[in-house]
């Protein structure tokens, strides 16, 4: 499962890595392909340690959602098995990338995958009365639903159909498939056309969007204006940035949230007992390694600094260790983001693993109002409680104060 949560495929060196909010790698992760790449072979790769996506001639493949997650795990099974009959001289991993992307885009685009998914749809899908109860309930506050996707209508319908039933189109006022999207967002030549009763597209013109009919292709400046809905009060959700959240939050003016489902994982994972004492005490060694070092250069501050350093990394390597994955957090690097969530907190204001979650809000709760952080300049503001905490394992750990 090397392919499976790794952030970017380099597809010139074959390998999987993540990368944090300044395009710093992170080591501990990269791997080519099942293979963890050592620090000597990591520094020959990437000199400096450091993704620029202007030198890689657009060679990395970034993984932004989950059809890209078989493509990569297909690439990486694929290098394993002709480095092994083949030897490593004779596979060069892009030319292996060309032939996957073009076996999974006819599958996709070809409809092989809609077609094997929707004859067997309830392998992937279960019935979702909690999703139809928050439909309902938002539908019945006043709310008005609409559907925006790139997939076919019969796609559509097949998965919408085993979840909520065949009501389903009665819950939303606007349904458009094929919408092609993020063309859809900046392309306002492409008008709406409507699908027939046999799902076909049919030619005459469209002035309005009528609920209970299907609509595809269209373009958002229409859609405004057929609607008569104010952008600024629309929240959209969808699972891909690019193509779902950054056209229409950075250019016009949607609200939008995320649907990552990584995220179950992780929120299981941090709950643990064992992961939240190990993150007690890697907070607790990040404040005595900034707090010891004023009393550099005596030798007694530098030796607790080592040491604390060290214990530092083991629990690093001990927090990784927990992650299902190679790759640890989809979310962070160790003290900072990753560069997947620098752009997930521009492109979403809220994430979620479920949409199904926002059902234990009232639909007029409309602002949901994020923790203040801390910016570096800022001082920490901190309880009394974590204060006295800090003071007394700090005591205990100045063996030098006599020497003052």
């Amino acid at each position: 499962s090397s392919g499976i949560n790794a952030e970017y495929g380099d597809i010139n060196n074959g390998t999987f890595l993540k990368v944090d909010a300044y395009h710093r790698i992170s080591a501990e992760t990269v791997h080519e392909r099942t293979r963890r790449v050592p620090s000597g072979d990591l520094d020959r790769l990437y000199p400096g340690r450091r993704l620029f996506f202007g030198r890689t001639g657009g060679f990395v493949k970034q993984n932004v959602d989950i059809f890209e997650l078989p493509q990569l795990f297909a690439w990486c099974s694929v290098l394993e098995y002709l480095h092994t009959t083949s030897g490593p001289g004779d596979v060069h991993p892009a030319i292996v990338f060309e032939d996957i992307n073009k076996v999974t885009y006819d599958i996709h685009v070809g409809g092989t995958l809609h077609g094997h998914i929707m004859a067997n749809i309830g392998e992937y899908l279960e019935p979702n009365p909690c999703l139809e109860n928050m439909l309902s309930m938002l539908r019945d506050s006043g709310k008005r639903l609409f559907v925006l996707t790139n997939s076919p209508y019969n796609f559509i319908d097949s998965g919408m159909t085993q979840m909520i039933g065949n009501h389903w189109m009665e819950l939303f006022d606007v349904v458009i498939c094929l919408s092609k999207k993020p063309m859809f967002f900046n392309d306002t030549r492409r008008p709406f056309r409507r699908l027939s009763s046999n799902n076909e597209p049919t030619f005459g013109q469209v002035n309005d969007l009528k609920k209970g009919e299907v609509y595809c292709e269209g373009n958002v400046r229409d859609l405004h204006q057929f609607t008569g809905w104010d952008p600024c009060k629309i929240l959209y959700f969808g699972d891909q940035m690019f193509a779902d959240l950054a056209e229409p939050v950075l250019n016009q003016g949607w609200h939008t949230g995320a649907i990552i489902r990584e995220l179950r994982e992780e929120l299981e994972l941090l709950n643990s007992a064992a992961c939240q004492q190990r993150l007690f005490l890697l907070n607790e060694l990040n404040y005595l390694i900034n707090d010891v070092q004023r009393f550099i250069p005596h030798p007694d501050a530098i030796q607790l600094l080592d040491q604390w350093c060290t214990e530092r990394k083991k629990v690093r390597h001990e927090l990784l260790d927990q992650h299902p994955t190679k790759f640890g957090s989809i979310f962070r690097t160790h003290l900072t983001p990753t560069l997947f969530y620098r752009r997930l907190s521009r492109f979403a204001e809220i994430y979620t693993c479920d949409l199904t979650n926002l059902a234990h809000f009232s639909p007029h709760h409309y602002r949901f109002t994020p923790t203040r952080q801390d910016l570096p300049h800022e001082m920490h503001c901190t309880s009394q409680l974590d204060i006295c905490r800090a003071k007394c394992s700090w005591k205990e750990a100045q063996p030098w104060k006599q020497c003052r």
